[in-house]
């Protein structure tokens, strides 16, 4: 019988994990249930298979396991986050919490995160503004290990973008997308467990398209061998307000396939819908919106497929295959933590 975990089984290792690997409690908090997002909602390439990685961060001196995270405001709607090179995740946390903030004072709040390390899923914070009643918008650059549209040396990061909207009546819209063909953590999880890439998605170091993940040096924007110019462009917008914006380094200036980067940039919007309508009004709007895809069975509104998995994943456990079990639990070893399921 296939092996899962409940969350909160999960949630309790991760926190003792991070912990005994000298992070504070609250960059554990914050790391846990940004991972624990993601595995809930099936995003498993985020989810606690990077508990290990995080945890070999906080020992290799990657990220500072107590950072003084600080908060500087720049106008009325806006906020620099200095993650003081922690885990990405409470810097961004706090960020959003920001945002929604000013969002409420302004109608609109963004912040800029600087001086920080690998995030997770960038679903996790969006999220955490549609559960406040904003919509959320994410997105930051990363190490360059996607090549443009034709080429063979990497220029991008999977560099995602996502946008969560508030729906009083139901899920939120959720989009949380990598501006890659798939995320190169994707491409870790499929080395751990056997299976062969899909084609089209990842390419060797002259470019050529590759299944076998273990071949792969760079993916592919999204979009393919025929569209990936548009993942390109889109990896320029995550580019600009990432990288650039805050002033931390460039993609092609990190090392992407290490995923262990410090000084990353960080983006992070907040919206009030109740500038122009009612926050029931809205939702409306949006239950309209959805409703046109259930109209048409087997198509989603963005976030629908992650809905769905996360009230199967919360009734039922997380899924732990055997690889990821085997990585869980020499990471909880090495902590003297035990994983009990």
């Amino acid at each position: 019988m296939p092996r899962s975990a409940a969350p909160d089984i999960l949630a309790a290792f991760s926190n003792a994990v991070l912990q005994a690997a000298g992070a504070d409690q609250p960059s554990a908090e914050a790391a846990t249930w940004a991972m624990l997002h993601a595995s809930l909602h099936g995003v498993d390439s985020h989810g606690i298979r990077l508990l290990p990685w995080y945890a070999d961060c906080l020992r290799n001196g990657v990220a500072r396991g107590n950072p003084k995270v600080t908060v500087t405001l720049k106008r009325r709607a806006a906020a620099l986050v200095d993650a003081d090179d922690g885990l990405g995740h409470i810097a961004m946390y706090r960020a959003m919490d920001e945002a929604c903030a000013l969002a409420r004072d302004c109608g609109i709040g963004m912040a800029s995160v600087i001086n920080s390390t690998h995030f997770g899923a960038a679903g996790a914070y969006t999220l955490a503004a549609a559960d406040a009643g904003f919509i959320g918008f994410v997105t930051a650059n990363s190490g360059a290990f996607v090549v443009p549209h034709g080429g063979s040396k990497p220029i991008h990061g999977t560099s995602p973008i996502s946008l969560a909207a508030p729906n009083p009546g139901g899920d939120p819209f959720l989009l949380d997308m990598a501006t890659s063909s798939i995320p190169w953590n994707k491409v870790l999880r499929y080395r751990t467990e056997g299976l062969e890439l899909p084609p089209g998605v990842a390419v060797d170091a002259t470019g050529a398209f590759v299944t076998d993940p273990h071949k792969a040096t760079a993916l592919a924007p999204a979009g393919g061998p025929d569209f990936g110019y548009k993942g390109a462009a889109l990896a320029g917008v995550a580019e600009v307000l990432g990288g650039m914006l805050s002033g931390m380094r460039l993609s092609a200036d990190q090392d992407g396939l290490a995923l262990g980067d410090t000084k990353v940039g960080h983006f992070v919007m907040a919206i009030d819908p109740t500038l122009f309508m009612t926050l029931e009004a809205f939702g409306a709007k949006l239950q309209a919106y959805i409703g046109n895809f259930r109209e048409q069975p087997g198509t989603y509104a963005a976030g629908g497929p992650e809905w769905e998995r996360r009230r199967i994943r919360a009734a039922q456990g997380i899924p732990l295959p055997d690889g990821l079990y085997a990585e869980l639990t020499a990471a909880g070893e090495r902590a003297g933590v035990s994983l009990a399921v």
